[in-house]
C-alpha cells in the first residue's frame, strides 16, 4: 500500500489514537521510546500542544509528525516522526513532513528543528533530503535544523 491510498488528516487524531500508534512504532525508535518518555504521558503531552499531521489505513493511525509550532519565536520543534511498521519505506514520513514544513511556512517559521538518534540512519536521510542540517550532537542525539528562509514547495532547500 503506497502513501496515496492513505487518508492524511492534521490534528484528528485522539490521545488514545497516538498512544496506540506510539505503542505499536515503540521499538522502532533508537533507543526505544518507552525508555525515554512515559508514552501514555507523552501521547497527552502531544494532543494537548503539539499540531499533528496524521496518516490513516481506515481506523487506524499509521504515521505521524508531531510539532510545537511557536509563531511568536518564529520555529517549530518537531518532536515527533514515525510510521507503524507495515506502512514504512512507502513513502509515508516524506508525505508527512511535507505537510508540517508546508504548515511552517504558512505559520512563517524561520526555523525548523528536530532531535535524531545518531544510529536513526533511515530517518537522517529524510531529513537530509528536505534539506536539514545537522547543527550539534548531544549524547547521540543530533540536532538537525533548516531555516524558514529556505522553505520552498514544503522542504527546507532541498528537497
Amino acid at each position: 500500500m503506497k502513501a496515496e491510498s492513505l487518508d492524511f488528516k492534521v490534528n484528528a487524531c485522539t490521545e488514545e489514537d497516538i498512544r496506540s500508534h506510539l505503542s505499536g512504532c515503540d521499538r522502532r525508535f533508537s533507543p526505544p521510546l518507552s525508555d525515554r518518555v512515559d508514552i501514555g504521558e507523552y501521547s497527552r503531552k502531544l494532543r494537548l500542544n503539539a499540531i499533528t499531521f496524521e496518516a490513516w489505513s481506515g481506523e487506524s493511525l499509521v504515521g505521524m509528525v508531531a510539532a510545537y509550532i511557536d509563531t511568536r519565536a518564529r520555529s517549530c520543534f518537531i518532536t515527533n516522526t514515525s510510521v507503524s511498521p507495515e506502512f514504512s519505506r512507502r513513502g509515508v514520513a516524506a508525505k508527512l513532513l511535507a505537510a508540517c514544513l508546508a504548515r511552517a511556512r504558512a505559520e512563517q517559521v524561520e526555523t525548523v528543528s528536530l532531535e535524531v538518534s545518531q544510529d536513526s540512519r533511515a530517518a537522517i536521510g529524510l531529513y537530509t533530503k528536505f534539506g536539514f542540517q545537522v547543527v550539534g550532537n548531544r549524547e547521540g542525539l543530533l540536532k538537525m535544523q533548516c531555516t524558514q528562509l529556505k522553505l520552498q514547495d514544503a522542504s527546507c532547500g532541498k528537497g
